[in-house]
């Protein structure tokens, strides 16, 4: 079992770029299910011509990072970064579109966030379970501490 409190709700409702239909999608979707196949097709085809005329970089060839400048390995044909600014970049893309829908969606998120810091609940970390805590405690007991704490210590040290 995983903890619930900690991880974020990743599906949620989308406006599709192209059509403006609603549809259910993780973080990055931008397109439904139509206009992603649509685009699909149309980059295959675009990859193609490009191949033809050599335009294409190889996997597995060199190339320059455009964010420190160091050489990279090239493992797909979207990398622009290595992979150390590529995690960096990711964050950095997370952290702003998270805000932009934090700032869409404030009306709906501050009023439950308010409720719970009146009453001082927080939710466990691993069963999720909502619990009024006057400590620093993440967790409603010491079962659950336990079971959060095993879990930490397997991540870390995972060979």
């Amino acid at each position: 079992m995983q903890p619930i409190g900690s991880t974020i709700k990743m599906l949620q409702n989308r406006i599709c770029k192209v059509c403006d239909i609603e549809f259910i999608g993780g973080p990055r979707a931008y397109y439904c299910e139509s206009c992603r196949e649509v685009r699909r097709k149309s980059s295959a085809k675009e990859y193609k011509t490009r191949k033809k005329i050599g335009m294409v970089r190889q996997i597995g060839s060199i190339d320059i990072c455009i964010r420190c400048g160091k050489e990279y390995s090239v493992a797909s044909g979207q990398q622009i970064f290595c992979p150390h600014c590529q995690k960096e970049h990711n964050l950095e893309h997370d952290r702003i579109t998270g805000l932009k829908y934090y700032h869409s969606n404030k009306e709906n998120i501050n009023p439950i966030r308010n409720i719970r810091r009146q009453n001082g609940s927080i939710k466990c970390d691993w069963c999720g379970k909502e619990f009024i805590s006057h400590t620093k405690s993440k967790t409603c007991s010491k079962e659950c501490q336990r079971k959060l704490k095993n879990h930490n210590w397997n991540i870390r040290n995972k060979k």
